[in-house]
């Protein structure tokens, strides 16, 4: 499976709205492709968040604060 970066999903995820803003629908492979797309976007999101969570609760545990 390819692995897309924040940016590649934004820029399919965008493409494939505009197409389908001007057919008034996809066809349903391309349907299917948005959602998997919205998903990866999704889960890459929530695993950039929890990675920030993590450091900053190291940081805590190990200062005190989230001052560096």
């Amino acid at each position: 499976m390819k692995v897309y970066s924040e940016a590649e999903l934004r820029e399919m995820i965008s493409n494939l709205r505009i197409v389908k803003t001007f057919a008034s629908r996809l066809v349903d492979e391309d349907e299917v492709r948005l959602t998997k797309f919205e998903l990866l976007l999704e889960n890459h999101t929530n695993n950039k968040y929890k990675e920030i969570d993590e450091w900053l609760n190291k940081l805590i545990n190990k200062n005190g604060t989230t001052e560096i």
